[in-house]
């Protein structure tokens, strides 16, 4: 199976939820191959759930660590991304040879994650017992732990949440190499340490990116049998990625609403309809 492979500069949140949007925009559309984008976050972002409080996040103690604050296209909790290397998958759902479902393709593009991890040294195991509360789910996404997460020893390594667009879906996540425990809980409040843990807690030693980002790569090219080709976005996805980012991503409405502009719907289109009038 043909992939692309982008390695993306350090961004802003908003930036990087524009552009995974785009990607799954264009490959619903049928313009791209599958893909998998490695992305890191400049300046440290916490990153909220779809349907999240913004309340959910102490925004004056953001502030005053210089991080920002977006709204993500998929569910879940919160996370902030500091000391890590995001990914994010593009891909036809129906591919997923054990069924298209959510729980089908998470569990699909874990066995991935699991290779790239088993690389370093970590050895995820299932977590038999999930010890989310869906009446009262914590905002923090490491402080929950369901059938979809990574985990070590019970305690949650990796977080995941998926966006569909008909059979086609973005999985993005999060796997810390570190935590910044005094930031969390100034950010989420006092939360259960025990709960979850990072990769060079597990592995009592450092872990660079690129050493990480190497690892995920030939993790999924090994367990889910991919080609990778080094590409970039496309022109259509840059195109995309600018209204996404203008009009959604950066907006305060979005952040904290929920409320895109009404004029993005249509520019998407304006931008397709070039696309199909520059191919005739």
């Amino acid at each position: 199976m043909k992939w692309r492979l982008i390695y993306s500069p350090a961004l802003s949140g908003a930036w990087n939820m524009a552009i995974d949007e785009a990607m799954l925009l264009a490959h619903a559309a049928g313009l791209t191959l599958p893909t998998l984008r490695l992305y890191r976050w400049q300046p440290p972002t916490v990153s909220l759930g779809l349907l999240q409080s913004f309340e959910a996040v102490n925004e004056e103690v953001c502030r005053q660590l210089g991080f920002d604050i977006v709204r993500r296209p998929s569910g879940g909790g919160a996370v902030l991304h500091q000391y890590e290397i995001t990914y994010a998958v593009v891909i036809d759902g129906r591919l997923c040879p054990y069924g298209s479902s959510v729980l089908s393709t998470y569990r699909w593009l874990a066995e991935g994650l699991k290779a790239g991890l088993k690389r370093l040294g970590v050895d995820i195991l299932s977590s038999p017992l999930p010890y989310s509360n869906p009446l009262t789910p914590e905002p923090f996404c490491f402080a929950r732990l369901t059938d979809a997460d990574l985990s070590v020893n019970g305690r949650k390594l990796g977080g995941s949440a998926q966006a569909r667009k008909r059979n086609f879906l973005l999985q993005h996540g999060s796997i810390p190499l570190r935590l910044d425990i005094d930031a969390i809980e100034r950010i989420f409040g006092s939360m259960e340490r025990s709960r979850f843990t990072c990769v060079e807690e597990v592995l009592k030693r450092s872990v660079n990116l690129d050493e990480f980002a190497e690892a995920l790569v030939q993790g999924f090219s090994e367990a889910l049998g991919v080609d990778f080709t080094l590409s970039d976005l496309t022109p259509l996805e840059h195109q995309l990625a600018n209204l996404m980012f203008r009009y959604k991503y950066s907006t305060v409405s979005w952040t904290k609403e929920r409320r895109t502009c009404p004029e993005l719907a249509s520019k998407v289109s304006a931008v397709f309809r070039d696309v199909v009038f520059a191919g005739m």
